[in-house]
């Protein structure tokens, strides 16, 4: 696997779903994100973690609240949003990184 670094640099959007494992959404934030990464193959990135189990990357994106979704695109962060979210709305994000 690729590291994060790597992916968010690429030329392809980039959708980063940060979750707490401990939380009553971490499961259907993986369910989106498994969604998502079949809808967008080929065409964006989609890339979950779970924290505490990740809590130095969550640290070095500055996360603060669960869920919380980044869009990348060349290394660049377009949008942030936290909170509750439907699969439309990260697919609008996605879309509105293209």
């Amino acid at each position: 696997m690729k590291h994060l670094e790597e992916i968010i640099n690429e030329k392809v959007p980039t959708l980063v779903a940060f979750a707490h494992a401990d939380k009553a959404e971490a499961e259907e934030v993986k369910q989106m994100v498994e969604e998502l990464r079949t809808k967008y193959a080929g065409k964006a990135n989609i890339v979950h973690f779970d924290n505490p189990f990740n809590n130095r990357v969550s640290q070095d994106f500055r996360i603060t609240a669960y869920p919380t979704y980044i869009v990348f695109k060349e290394g660049q962060e377009l949008m942030r949003e936290s909170g509750k979210k439907t699969i439309n709305q990260l697919s609008e994000l996605i879309e509105r990184a293209f």
